[in-house]
């Protein structure tokens, strides 16, 4: 049975030395910051060992050594430099989709800018209705509740706004190697590492909220995916051949997300357009476009600022909004 008061009281001690790793912090100057008595500090000590944070604790001192790469709300929001986005936070160890809580937590009221994170999805799923493959301890499954003031015709390019966040986040880990493929993928090396699903919950002239999810893979080995993704999917990991702290990664994007939405919201994605193309998989590239048992094809020319596929078909634009999409092979 937790204890609340350790928790809070650990949760304190650990705002204090973790601010200064590798220095011996006295127990007993502690017990005075905190209010408390050394036997309590070191319960509270243990209790972080519990947690799976690294402490070197001797009879008089403790030093902060390291944090678990664990997706908790104390983990996240330290260091987290958004004004908004994530500031009220809900972490999951587990739970069937962060998009669904994410949804309830709308009907509720939650503000906007409020995320939901879990460590593992029972029941992810992607876009026309695929399963999302969801490991523990490994991805990072997260759902980020907006509540926009544009009209609803606005919100589907939220995807592929959502998805420059994405490509600039894994660019600074892997330059050059990363694309988006339209309109709600992000691949790294020709793999997909990223998956978006926007959920929309409106009338014919407003906006209740909007809920994007994201599927990222970090940690996976080449093992933990299923055999029949292994040729189709890849995690940052893979690509940097080490082990990425998943907590770095994720306030980097929440941060690239807020960006990218504060602009989205004034001007659409006119202030993208260029990333946009350069991440494009598609653009110059022959294509077809599948919807429902018909397969239209033509070449990718541009994405708009309303996010739809601009396909050229023998000299006339055609603007695409939904569709699956491949690259021809001649």
């Amino acid at each position: 049975m937790s204890d609340p008061a350790l928790e809070q009281l650990a949760e304190k001690l650990l705002a204090i030395i973790r601010k200064k790793p590798g220095e011996r912090f006295e127990f007993e100057k502690l017990g005075k910051t905190l209010s408390c008595d050394i036997e309590q500090l070191r319960e509270s000590a243990r209790l972080l060992h519990d947690w799976r944070y690294r402490l070197k604790r001797h009879r008089k001192t403790i030093t902060f050594v390291a944090p678990p790469d664990l997706l908790t709300d104390i983990e996240i929001k330290f260091g987290l430099k958004t004004k908004t986005i994530g500031r009220t936070l809900f972490c999951y160890h587990t739970v069937q989709s962060t998009n669904d809580i994410a949804a309830q937590k709308a009907e509720h009221g939650a503000p906007h800018g409020t995320v939901v994170v879990a460590d593992q999805q029972t029941k992810g799923r992607g876009r026309l209705g695929r399963v999302w493959h969801s490991p523990p301890e490994t991805g990072i499954y997260v759902s980020i509740l907006l509540r926009p003031p544009f009209a609803p015709d606005k919100a589907p390019a939220l995807s592929i706004m959502t998805a420059v966040a994405l490509a600039d986040t894994f660019g600074a880990y892997v330059p050059g190697e990363v694309q988006i493929k339209w309109p709600n993928d992000v691949w790294i090396g020709g793999k997909k590492a990223a998956g978006i699903l926007t959920e929309l919950s409106a009338d014919k002239h407003k906006i209740s909220h909007v809920v994007i999810g994201a599927g990222i893979n970090v940690n996976q080995g080449v093992r933990q995916f299923p055999e029949e993704l292994r040729p189709i999917a890849t995690s940052l990991r893979r690509a940097v051949k080490r082990k990425v702290r998943r907590v770095d990664l994720l306030q980097a994007f929440l941060l690239n997300f807020e960006k990218e939405y504060a602009a989205y919201e004034k001007d659409g994605l006119r202030k993208s357009h260029a990333k946009i193309r350069r991440y494009s998989s598609l653009i110059g590239k022959q294509i077809g476009i599948r919807t429902g048992n018909t397969v239209v094809e033509g070449i990718a020319i541009d994405i708009d600022n309303e996010g739809r596929l601009i396909m050229d078909r023998d000299g006339t634009a055609v603007a695409i909004t939904a569709g699956e999409v491949s690259v021809v092979k001649r």
